[in-house]
């Protein structure tokens, strides 16, 4: 059996392992279900600026069994995916740092092929812009629709904490925020949507724009609202409309597609209400939300737990299983420490709280992968399920190599060392017919979408059939390889395969331009939740290892992640040969480290991956009849 090996020669290490030891009552056995989130921003992080490394990100996430990913669609004014009603309103379809781009359409393609759900994140909710507190004041947003604006008691732009407000209160502005929730809805296979402290919210200073007294007044017999902000009616009445708004994202949601969760993340209640009108107590016991992560942001175990407390008092008991704890890892230049994070973890099942949502991604990474080294090795050892799902709604996606036996190759093709999804790339430019069969076992009969990873090209055909062999028949695709767009995974379309082994899509180099290449690359299916909301795919566990006596032990490889070495630690009871083999997440072999005849006890061995891409790697080690597999992850 495979033991996590605890060897490690960094004295930070140590002092972790010391401090896990001091937590009373520790228990890192995986939980059936548990919440695994991790946010993702376009703020202190690099991480949605390239395809490249949102995959690597994506690799790095499924290796600590995180099971959803919360990227950020909605910021400063601009939506970080494709948005026809914003360009419709403003002129622009896109936060200008994504031109050309579409960061949530690689984000779900890749998190669903490691099988995590997604859950696109509106983090600006109705804050239009951030001043500062410098004017001017509300952005693009409230610079062509004043009338948007939340105003306070003076009737200036409301300010609060550096925001500027649009009122949440008036019915365009709430329509304008359900339009962009269901236009992604429509557009994208996503698993939920989040609003967090910004939506719905109003700072309580705010509320005096003409819309929202003019509200006000049809409520009260004419009569203006209350002078003094703090007014207790005047606050129940502006929450209770924030209220209503969100009773109408849940039915818009719901009436798309049932399946999807309404998640939530506020800041802490009471204070939320008392200072933004955040009434999430009323949101999490009358059923608005299907996931609560109250902002436990804390920076001391004991500010943590009384936090976590006072949240789990004000909701029902019966919506425990909906509440999970959103944990601060990493903001500016502050990162959480090991010990707090384990602290905070161990508190949280304590509690009876199954799992969390962290903010944000960058702190993984931060020290050399230190808290996603902590992780790993102790809570999030195992997969767990996503709570409230009655089936895996994200089976892992299935890939095919250019290079792997599911692909039949049919006369002249040649390698290219040129950067594809995993190593290079094949081509031909061959004046005899050439083509290739891409095979794939069909876990379960339903629709699936269908991707080819393009490199594009002048040199490439600009018109390329796929034939794509689905229940219904054959669909011919024409793919022009030298401007699909972007390089990247292009959309093949959506097809009902029936399960079973089957060749899923076929392409040939008929008609193709004297002088230009036909190119190919991995292909991918996903499981499409739009067209197959109630397919059930049976789990498989894709980390094959073999059963191993107890006299040999196979310790994981430590660091992981790693850059660019990582020791596999193992032990021996007698004189054995070893072989140590490396193979990349599509079983190719890699390399092969014949380590000769060894004698009893514990070794290492220190591989060196220099020369490679990131990416996930299986690490086999044999001894005799014996072997084991770990999997371990290069970024660089």
């Amino acid at each position: 059996m495979l033991k996590f090996h605890k060897y490690h020669s960094q004295s930070w290490f140590f002092k972790l392992l010391s401090c896990v030891l001091l937590i009373a009552s520790i228990n890192i056995t995986a939980q059936n279900q548990e919440f695994r989130g991790v946010k993702l921003t376009d703020v202190d992080s690099q991480v949605l600026f390239s395809e490249k490394s949102i995959s690597e990100a994506m690799d790095l996430l499924e290796s600590l069994n995180i099971n959803a990913v919360i990227p950020v669609v909605w910021n400063a004014g601009y939506t970080q995916y494709q948005s026809k009603i914003v360009d419709s309103l403003f002129g622009f379809s896109i936060d200008p740092a994504f031109s050309g781009r579409d960061p949530l359409e690689t984000v779900i393609i890749e998190a669903h092929r490691v099988g995590i759900e997604v859950y696109p994140w509106f983090e600006y909710g109705f804050s239009s812009f951030y001043s500062g507190g410098t004017p001017p004041y509300g952005g693009h947003i409230l610079q062509k629709y004043p009338n948007w604006a939340a105003k306070s008691l003076n009737g200036d732009i409301c300010v609060k904490n550096g925001f500027d407000w649009m009122s949440g209160v008036n019915p365009d502005v709430q329509n304008f925020i359900i339009g962009l929730t269901t236009e992604v809805i429509r557009n994208y296979d996503i698993d939920g949507i989040e609003y967090s402290d910004r939506m719905p919210a109003l700072p309580v200073e705010c509320g005096y724009d003409s819309v929202t007294v003019e509200l006000y007044k049809q409520d009260h017999g004419g009569q203006s609202p209350p002078v003094n902000f703090y007014d207790a009616d005047w606050k129940r009445w502006r929450a209770d409309k924030l209220n209503d708004f969100y009773s109408r994202v849940r039915d818009s949601v719901k009436s798309l597609d049932e399946n999807l969760f309404v998640a939530s993340s506020p800041s802490v209640y009471p204070w939320a209400y008392d200072q933004y009108l955040q009434d999430s107590k009323t949101w999490v016991n009358s059923g608005i939300v299907d996931q609560f992560l109250p902002q436990l942001y804390r920076y001391s175990i004991a500010d943590y737990i009384y936090e976590l407390n006072s949240s789990l008092s004000h909701i029902n008991p019966q919506k425990k299983d909906i509440t999970f704890a959103g944990v601060l890892m990493n903001v500016g230049s502050y990162t959480i420490d090991p010990q707090f994070l384990l602290q905070s973890l161990q508190a949280n099942r304590n509690a009876g709280v199954k799992g969390e949502g962290f903010f944000f991604y960058e702190g993984l990474r931060q020290n050399n992968f230190r808290l996603a080294d902590t992780l790993r090795s102790t809570y999030y050892s195992e997969p767990a399920t996503m709570p409230g799902r009655e089936y895996n709604r994200r089976p892992k996606g299935l890939l095919v190599s250019e290079d792997s036996t599911n692909v039949v190759k049919s006369g002249a093709w040649e390698s290219l060392p040129v950067p594809g999804f995993r190593g290079g790339i094949i081509r031909t430019g061959s004046s005899t017919p050439a083509s290739l069969e891409y095979s794939y076992d069909i876990p379960a009969d339903g629709f699936y979408n269908l991707y080819t990873y393009l490199i594009p090209s002048f040199s490439f055909a600009p018109d390329v059939k796929y034939t794509i062999k689905s229940k219904p028949g054959d669909t011919v695709v024409s793919v022009n390889q030298q401007s699909p767009g972007k390089q990247g995974w292009y959309h093949l379309g959506s097809y009902e395969m029936v399960k079973g082994r089957r060749v899923v899509f076929t392409l040939n180099n008929d008609e193709i331009p004297n002088g230009k290449y036909v190119m190919s690359d991995a292909g991918l299916l996903l499981l499409d939740r739009k067209r197959s909301p109630n397919v059930v795919v049976s789990s498989k566990e894709e980390e094959v290892t073999t059963s191993v006596p107890t006299n040999f032990e196979v310790y994981n490889n430590f660091p992981n992640p790693f850059n660019p070495e990582t020791i596999v630690t193992f032990k021996l009871s007698e004189l054995n040969r070893v072989n140590i083999i490396i193979y990349n997440q599509l079983g190719e072999l890699i390399e092969r480290h014949d380590l000769g005849e060894m004698t009893a006890g514990e070794h290492q061995f220190k591989w060196n991956a220099a020369r490679l891409s990131s990416g996930p790697y299986f690490i086999k080690v044999e001894s005799g009849a014996n072997s084991a597999v770990i999997k371990s992850l290069l970024v660089k």
